[in-house]
């Protein structure tokens, strides 16, 4: 059954494959799953492995990110195609082309075909026919071992510097490794090579290390090529830019980047003032942010708008300045 789903794949998407010689993979000792260091389209992407799958899937979430910021494309898209998942179900799915999948320090396949599963909720999915069209598959006590596949130049030898620089750079923040990430995103700025993402993440970076003046120029470049773009990415730089203006007490900076994070991330969300005030919309980010923004009023000694924002943040359920409005016999 396998092998003929796996033949139907093949007939959609045609699979050029490149692979590494052998590939290792080894259970997570907190929950047994097989985890695989992978990049897409060159963005690092948490993956698993099964034996259950016979196709590469992944999720809504992920699948929308990649589009939006231009890692997939829409020639990348084939159509809308129904799946029988393995537990028997079924799901209706965006069918695209993958152009290049990378495992570890190796390039494993190209134009790799992969689906989007609603109901998924792990970013990506390798199933065990995807790598048993490329080469032997077998156990080796809990261990997975992918071998006799075709050998090819280490990634180090086939990628570009700017391309290894991205991944690693993905691979320090997700180990927490901050100073080495920033070493990586610097270089990247100084080879004029920083993207939309990677700008993204370096600002937003240096806004949690408290590298104010950093992250206010960077976010500031950020805007001028990227604003508009993404929603989401437009409400983090604002809200990024207004907590660095707030600490270096640049008070009117900060009230207009946060009142324009507070009015991009309404539009986000399809909410207004109107309807927190009426108890439709609970959230902790942008309750965090009315909160600082009302703090920055507070220290601009506005006492009617500090009331109003600090009020509509205890709406959205944000306990901080729930407990400012009852210290303070705010009403909200």
């Amino acid at each position: 059954m396998k092998t003929k789903m796996l033949a139907a794949l093949l007939a959609l998407f045609p699979l050029a494959a490149q692979a590494q010689s052998v590939v290792t993979l080894q259970p997570s000792k907190e929950d047994g799953r097989y985890t695989i260091e992978t990049t897409v389209n060159g963005v690092g992407v948490r993956t698993y492995y099964t034996e259950e799958n016979w196709f590469v899937s992944m999720s809504t979430t992920t699948y929308l990110f990649l589009y939006e910021n231009g890692y997939i494309h829409d020639e990348d898209v084939k159509g809308i195609t129904s799946l029988k998942l393995p537990d028997g179900s079924s799901s209706k799915g965006a069918a695209f082309v993958i152009r290049k999948l990378k495992v570890g320090d190796h390039v494993l396949v190209t134009d790799i075909p992969a689906f989007v599963v609603s109901k998924q909720t792990v970013p990506l999915i390798i199933g065990s026919s995807a790598f048993e069209s490329l080469g032997e598959v077998t156990r080796d006590g809990d261990r997975i071992v992918i071998g006799d596949l075709e050998d090819v130049e280490s990634l180090a030898e086939v990628v570009d510097p700017v391309d290894s620089l991205r991944i690693a750079a993905q691979a320090h923040l997700d180990a927490e490794e901050y100073d080495e990430a920033i070493k990586c995103f610097s270089a990247l700025k100084d080879k004029d090579a920083l993207n939309m993402l990677t700008q993204y993440q370096y600002a937003m970076l240096l806004g949690i290390l408290g590298r104010d003046q950093e992250n206010i120029e960077l976010s500031e470049d950020w805007l001028s090529s990227n604003e508009g773009k993404s929603l989401t990415m437009d409400y983090w730089i604002h809200n990024g830019m207004g907590a660095s203006f707030a600490r270096l007490s640049d008070n009117s900076n900060a009230i207009a980047s946060l009142e324009k994070a507070v009015s991009v991330y309404y539009r986000l969300f399809n909410t207004s003032e109107k309807g927190i005030k009426a108890g439709n919309f609970h959230d902790n980010n942008l309750g965090s942010t009315l909160y600082r923004l009302g703090r920055v009023y507070a220290a601009e000694s506005k006492v009617r708008m500090t009331e109003t924002y600090c009020s509509l943040a205890a709406k959205c359920g944000y306990q901080p300045a729930i407990d400012f409005c009852n210290q303070y016999k705010i009403k909200y």
